[in-house]
């Protein structure tokens, strides 16, 4: 027998095995995920079935997935795991792994059970689920109804904002991101899995502002950051130690770094600061004041910096600034210098040899020949480049780039058009890096939305084709309690709106709105003599109507804003239904519905986010408003001046929502800010109850309250943020009782009590992913972490 098919053999009989032993482990998981499962099974079940190439949800039971300790089940389905239909479950798992890794048990529970109904069985209602989408052991919710589709491509969720990016070498081989943030330091992020890699390292005193890599022959290298603090140091990924420390001087900031081994091997690192100097460091050795690059006169800062192989195979330091230099790296001689017309905010090498391509505050592209000078230049739509990443893919040499928007852009440099778009980000793109591999190379972005992503190769191919996606729920609003059948509004980015039966699945009424951007502001009058309207917002700023029964639009109803209308909060108030409409010209209305008229005019000095209105139906109504001044204002409809103003001291203030309390509960208001927490705050004695609510890891953006019907009625509170999660609180104890991973924002709650149980509550959920009805059983809550 050969050598190579001994080999092969052996390597034939270990799969076996370990196909084997997944096969007889999987057998003592226990149906359902509230019974512990032994250790082993936890840590180890999953990583023999994927050495065993038996990777799916017999081999790896549902049951088992919300207490797995071990390898990341997204690093071992790989990063292309999306499409196999004996993985339903573990697909759903990968979906929202990075955002449960702290939740309990009901939590992780609850999340996968909606990932996987929302993956599987888009649309259809819960009377026609199989049993295990209908219920699923140890989650706290059911799914009514949903068009909610999760994104599989977060590689990783961070608690503090990212700057920068880099590919890096790990122990044992490993492939590492580095992400640098805000606070200073370096986060290392397993490729494979996800995970974190060591202890943060803190790396600066001020934002982390670039990053670059330089790998030895061998495994490892050294990964070089630069600071807003204007320091430069370089550290050992394999280690987590510092190699090296190295500092410009005076008053600056470091913009741009890179580095290479000279034909020696000796490490040579580059930068450039805020002023233009460039530096060079080397190993053993001074550093070397190379140039000034001098600044350019439409924007003083903006230098850039980059590492390239020329013809040849020479290699190249370019620096950009008013004009693009470019210098030998082994003698520092001046090759080249070209003009720039534009500033320049980003640069870097391409998968073309000798062309590099620098990003323009403009909006623009440029690619130059290091040897002739400017190649090309692609038009964009206006706003500066930030980042630029190239990649090969199928053979055609691409340019990712991103500037202030969510998006990223694909432009073909052979063609020199832009051919797609990769959309998912839910915030500004802030950095990208591209990780090669030998057929295809695939990028690595990070956003303002606190998330690392992974474009595969297939992804690619989908946003080159121009694949039509579903359209994004901008908002949802259920019926009130009064409705005998739940029925959900959503208003979509195509400008349209519809209208669901959650029991049913059916559209009961569809309507074309009178302007291209969509509006998110959508409510339901209270019901008036068994007559229930649907209220939303016009282009013009007027507040139209639509009658659910009678499936007709009518008319202006109410009017008066002069700028886009933000939110509407309608009540049954002690003497009559009222409506309260928060706009972008600083004020806030409030209308009597039943005469149609205006009642109050309530001004601000600043922009109102939000409004939020309610009462107990007997004496008392309330009516509050949150603004980008980082108050609440508390409202009586007989007066013109704010009843209260609380100063929350939670920055812009993007949520609001008032409870009328119970016997056992005062009235409270609950209100959600920029620093990612919520405070309830006493509507009677109009001061904080409690501590804040904390665990949110970016901006809450929604808020709904409620309170059960049962014989001792609890009051709750929902919070959604830009970290891709859903909290529930107790508001008498300040618990998070449940944590639900949504994998992107919600932008709008909307909650009804259930009628088929006191404890039960239905929730509406809209944002990027879609829109999806749940019902939510909190009875008897255990806390989460």
């Amino acid at each position: 027998m050969k050598p190579d098919d001994r080999q092969s053999n052996a390597h034939a009989d270990e799969k076996q095995a370990h196909a084997h032993i997944a096969a007889t482990l999987a057998r003592l998981v226990k149906p359902d995920a509230v019974a512990v499962p032994h250790p082993y099974l936890t840590r180890h079940l999953a990583h023999h079935a994927a050495l065993g190439e038996a990777l799916d949800d017999s081999h790896v039971p549902p049951g088992l997935l919300p207490w797995i300790s071990g390898d990341g089940v997204r690093g071992l389905l790989g990063r292309s795991h999306a499409h196999r239909t004996d993985r339903a479950w573990l697909t759903a798992w990968a979906a929202i792994e990075p955002y449960v890794q702290d939740a309990d048990l009901p939590s992780r529970c609850s999340s996968l059970h909606l990932a996987y109904t929302a993956l599987q069985f888009p649309g259809v209602p819960r009377q026609r689920l199989p049993q295990e989408a209908a219920e699923f052991a140890g989650s706290r919710l059911c799914v009514l109804w949903s068009q909610w589709a999760p994104p599989s491509n977060v590689l990783a969720t961070l608690s503090r904002r990212s700057l920068s990016l880099a590919t890096a070498g790990g122990p044992g081989g490993a492939e590492l991101l580095a992400v640098g943030t805000v606070s200073g330091g370096i986060e290392l992020i397993d490729m494979a899995t996800g995970a974190s890699v060591g202890d943060r390292i803190p790396a600066h005193d001020g934002d982390v502002r670039c990053l670059f890599f330089v790998a030895r022959s061998t495994h490892g290298g050294a990964l070089v950051s630069g600071s807003a603090d204007g320091t430069v140091r370089v550290w050992d990924t394999i280690r987590g130690t510092l190699l090296d420390h190295m500092t410009f001087g005076g008053r600056t900031w470091t913009a741009a770094v890179t580095g290479y081994h000279n034909d020696a091997g000796t490490l040579t690192v580059a930068a450039i600061n805020g002023d233009g100097a460039v530096k060079l460091w080397r190993e053993h050795s001074e550093g070397l004041h190379l140039a000034d690059m001098s600044a350019h006169p439409l924007e003083r800062a903006a230098f850039a910096l980059a590492f390239a192989v020329g013809p040849g195979g020479r290699q190249l330091l370019l620096g950009a600034g008013h004009t693009l230099k470019v210098w030998d790296t082994a003698d520092h001689r001046l090759l080249h210098e070209y003009p720039v017309g534009t500033p320049v905010r980003c640069l870097t090498d391409t998968t073309l040899p000798g062309r590099v391509a620098t990003g323009h505050s403009d909006g623009s592209i440029t690619l130059w020949d290091t040897d002739s000078g400017p190649q090309a230049t692609f038009q964009g739509e206006g706003e500066p480049v930030t980042a630029l990443a190239a990649l090969r893919i199928d053979g055609s040499d691409l340019l990712a780039a991103a500037g202030s928007g969510s998006t990223i852009d694909l432009w073909d440099m052979n063609t020199r058009h832009r051919t797609g778009q990769l959309t998912g980000h839910t915030d500004t793109v802030t950095a990208l890096r591209t990780i090669s591999a030998d057929d295809c190379d695939q990028l690595a972005s990070t956003a303002r939305d606190n998330t690392v992503r992974l474009w595969d190769t297939p992804a690619i191919r989908h946003a080159i084709r121009g694949t039509a996606t579903a359209p994004a729920a901008v908002a949802a609003a259920i019926a009130p309690e009064s409705v005998a059948t739940p029925h959900v509004a959503v208003n979509y980015s195509t400008a349209q709106t519809q209208v669901w039966d959650t029991l049913s699945g059916t559209v009961t009424g569809s309507f074309g709105r009178d302007s291209k951007h969509a509006s998110s502001a959508l409510s339901w009058a209270p019901e008036n003599e068994g007559r229930r309207l649907l209220l939303w917002a016009a282009s013009d700023h007027s507040i139209r109507s639509w009658d659910p029964v009678r499936g007709t639009a009518a008319g202006i109803l109410l009017k008066g804003h002069s700028q886009p209308i933000r939110a509407l909060a309608s009540t049954a108030a002690c003497d009559g239904r009222r409506l309260a409409i928060s706009g972008d010209d600083f004020t806030v209305r409030l209308w009597d519905l039943d005469r149609e008229r205006p009642l109050q005019l309530w001004r601000h000095s600043y922009t109102v986010r939000t409004v939020s209105a309610a009462s107990d139906g007997v004496s008392a109504d309330w009516f509050a408003s949150g603004s980008t001044d980082g108050t609440v204002r508390l409202w009586d409809a007989t007066d013109h001046a704010p009843r209260h103003v609380f100063y929350c001291l939670q920055g812009i203030i993007n949520a609001v929502a008032i409870n009328a309390g119970t016997s056992l509960f005062p009235p409270f208001l609950a209100s959600g800010g920029d620093d990612g927490t919520v405070r309830l705050w006493d509507l009677r004695a109009l001061a904080p109850i409690g501590e804040r609510l904390q665990g949110h890891t970016d901006a809450v953006e929604a808020i709904a309250t409620w309170t059960t019907s049962a014989d001792v009625p609890r009051s709750y509170v929902a919070s959604s943020s830009r970290d891709g999660t859903i909290r529930v609180w107790d508001a008498a104890t300040s618990r998070c009782v449940l944590q639900l991973a949504t994998g992107n924002p919600v932008h709008t709650l909307s909650v009804r009590l259930s009628g088929t149980s006191v404890n039960k509550v239905v929730l509406a959920m809209a944002g990027e992913a879609g829109v999806a009805v749940l019902e939510l059983d909190l009875e008897d809550p255990s806390p989460t972490k």
